[in-house]
C-alpha cells in the first residue's frame, strides 16, 4: 500500500491524531488541515506526497485497512 517512508510518516502522523482527537480525523474534510499541520503548507505537502489525487487515495485508502477485520 505504501510506496514510501514519507508516504508511510504521513499515515502515522494521522493515526496519532486519531489516536489523540477520535474518528473525526479521518473525515476527508480533514484532509488539507492534517496536511498543512505536517507538512506546513498544501504546495509543500504535494512536493512530499505527490498530486493531490494520490494524497486523497492514500488517505481513504489506509483507512480501509485501518477498519479491515483480520
Amino acid at each position: 500500500m505504501l510506496n514510501n517512508n514519507k508516504q508511510k510518516e504521513f499515515i502515522e502522523f494521522v493515526l496519532s491524531k486519531y489516536i489523540e482527537t477520535g474518528v473525526e480525523e479521518l473525515d476527508q474534510e480533514k484532509l488539507p488541515i492534517l496536511l498543512t499541520n505536517k507538512y506546513q503548507s498544501l504546495e509543500d505537502a504535494k512536493d512530499i506526497l505527490g498530486n493531490v489525487a494520490n494524497i486523497s487515495k492514500l488517505f481513504i485508502e489506509f483507512q480501509q485497512h485501518l477498519y479491515n477485520k483480520k
